[in-house]
């Protein structure tokens, strides 16, 4: 066995002695659910946002098809509405 290959199976019995490979791993792991979580959080504040627009522009334009429609029949109604007779002339 060489020199360094030795010296690295000892440092690594070493780290698993004293548990640094574990602390590793779970402080990896808790990394990596860390950023899952605020990438899941950061997608699901996005798409709230992107459907609160959508939502608004959806009710902005059916309240304005809407009010179009009551101006029309406003000014259909008023239109279909017979004119006064002229007055009768006086003898």
């Amino acid at each position: 066995m060489d020199l360094k290959k030795f010296i690295a199976d000892l440092a690594a019995g070493y780290r698993k002695l004293t548990g640094y490979e574990a602390g590793r791993k779970a402080g990896h792991d808790a990394g990596r659910a860390e950023g899952y979580e605020a990438g899941q959080k950061a997608g699901h504040d996005a798409g709230r946002a992107e459907g609160y627009e959508a939502g608004q522009k959806a009710g902005h334009d059916a309240g304005r098809a809407e009010g179009f429609e009551a101006g029309r029949k406003a000014g259909h109604d008023e239109a279909m509405t017979p004119l006064e007779p002229p007055p009768s002339p006086e003898p």
